[in-house]
C-alpha cells in the first residue's frame, strides 16, 4: 500500500493535470468554437448556428470544472449525465449545422472529446476511451444520416477521429505517467526515510545499551579490583550486598532488550532469579492489572529498590505489582536490613520503605501525572 505522502503527491499531479485539461477546454471553447458559433449565428440564425449547443457545452463544462476538482471520487451519476449531454449536443450540431458534417461550423464532435476529458478525469482510461468511442459512433451515424458516407468522407472521418482524440488522450495518459513517476519517487523517498529512521533508532538503542553496560561494567570492575587487591572484605555484610546488587543489575541488563509482552515482569523475574541463585526464596506474584508499556528508564527506576532489598534479604522475599494505565507500584516484603536508605534516581518514581522487627517493606511507585509513556 502506498504511503500517505505518496498518495498526496499523486493527487497533487492529478489535480494539476485536471487544471491543464480545464484550461484546454476553456481555451478551445472561447477561442475556437465560440467565434465560429457567433459567426454562424450572424449568418444563418440562432438554431442552425449551434450557438445553443455551444451554450449547453459551456454549462456542462462549467459543471465539470466546478465539481470534479473538489472530489477525489465524483458522484457516479453526474459524469455520465454530462457525457450524455455532450454526445447529444455533438449529434445535434452535426445534423443542424450548415455545410454538412465537414463544415468548419461543426465543432461538436471534437469539442465533446475535450469536454469529456474534464468530466471523466477521475475515471479510468477505459471509461474515457469508451466515451470517445461513443462520440465517434454518434459522429459516424450523423455522417450516414446526412448522406455523406463516401469513401473519401470516411477516410477524412478517420483522420478527424485520430486528430481529435490525440490531444485529450495525450493529456490523460501523459499526466498519469508523470504522476506515477512522482509517486514512485515519493515512495522511494519514504522508504529511504524509514530506513534512516530505523538506523537512527537502532543506533540510539545501541548507544543507550552501551552506556548502561559501561555503568555496570565500571561497578563490576571496581568490585573485582577490590577483591583482587584485598581491599574488600567478603565477610562484611555491606560488601556482599554490593556484589549482589551488581550481579542482579547485570542480569536485569541482559533481559532489558528482550522482546516480551510484559518487560517489567520479565525484568523482575530476572532479579528474582539472581536472588534465588543465592538461596533466597522469592515469591513473585502475578501483576494485579495490566502493566502499560513503560520506557526502560522508568522500569529500571521501579526495579532498582527491589534489587537493593533482594541483595539484603536473608531467606525469603515477596514481590507484588499493582498496575493500571495511570499508575504502577512495585512492592517487596523481605527479611532484610538495609545499610542505607532507598532512593530513586528518577524523579518520576517515588520510593517508600519501612523496617520493623526484622521485616522490610519497600515500594517504588510511578504515576502517569509525573511521567510520559512516550
Amino acid at each position: 500500500m502506498a504511503s500517505q505522502s505518496a498518495v498526496d503527491v499523486r493527487e497533487h499531479y492529478i489535480r494539476g493535470g485536471l487544471w491543464i485539461a480545464v484550461m484546454v477546454m476553456v481555451g478551445w471553447s472561447l477561442c475556437l468554437t465560440g467565434p465560429l458559433a457567433v459567426a454562424a449565428w450572424m449568418r444563418y440564425g440562432l438554431v442552425p448556428s449551434g450557438a445553443l449547443i455551444w451554450l449547453a457545452f459551456a454549462v456542462a463544462g462549467t459543471v465539470a470544472a466546478v465539481t470534479v476538482p473538489r472530489d477525489r471520487g465524483p458522484r457516479a451519476a453526474l459524469p455520465w449525465t454530462v457525457c450524455c449531454v455532450l454526445l447529444a449536443g455533438a449529434g445535434a450540431n452535426a445534423l443542424t449545422v450548415p455545410g454538412g458534417f465537414f463544415s468548419h461550423y461543426n465543432f461538436g464532435f471534437t469539442t465533446a472529446g475535450l469536454f469529456g476529458l474534464v468530466v471523466l478525469w477521475r475515471r479510468s482510461f477505459a471509461e474515457y476511451l469508451a466515451f470517445l468511442t461513443a462520440d465517434a459512433v454518434v459522429a459516424l451515424l450523423t455522417l450516414v444520416l446526412l448522406g455523406e458516407a463516401t469513401r473519401a468522407s470516411l477516410a477524412s472521418f478517420i483522420v478527424v477521429c485520430a486528430g481529435g482524440g490525440a490531444l485529450p488522450i495525450s493529456i490523460y495518459l501523459g499526466i498519469r505517467a508523470v504522476a506515477a513517476t512522482a509517486t514512485r519517487a515519493a515512495e522511494a523517498e519514504d522508504a529511504a526515510a524509514r530506513t534512516r529512521n530505523t538506523q537512527l533508532a537502532a543506533e540510539a538503542v545501541q548507544a543507550a545499551r552501551r552506556a548502561r553496560y559501561e555503568t555496570i561494567r565500571a561497578a563490576a570492575v571496581r568490585l573485582l579490583d577490590g577483591l583482587a587487591a584485598g581491599s574488600l572484605d567478603l565477610s562484611a555484610e555491606g560488601t556482599r550486598q554490593e556484589i549482589a546488587v551488581a550481579v542482579t543489575r547485570l542480569r536485569r541488563f541482559l533481559v532489558e532488550s528482550d522482546d516480551v509482552p510484559d518487560p517489567l515482569s520479565h525484568e523482575l523475574r530476572a532479579c528474582a532469579d539472581a536472588a534465588e541463585r543465592r538461596g533466597v526464596a522469592v515469591d513473585l506474584i502475578a501483576a494485579a492489572g495490566a502493566i502499560p508499556m513503560l520506557p526502560v528508564g522508568i522500569r529500571r527506576a521501579l526495579t532498582e529498590p527491589i534489587i537493593h532489598v533482594l541483595a539484603a534479604t536473608t531467606s525469603r522475599a515477596r514481590i507484588t505489582v499493582v498496575a493500571s494505565a495511570a499508575e504502577v507500584a512495585v512492592a517487596i516484603v523481605a527479611d532484610a536490613r538495609l545499610a542505607a536508605p532507598i532512593s530513586s534516581a528518577d524523579d518520576s518514581v517515588q520510593c517508600d520503605w519501612d523496617e520493623e522487627e526484622g521485616r522490610l517493606w519497600a515500594q517504588a511507585r510511578w504515576m502517569v501525572s509525573s511521567a510520559s509513556l512516550s
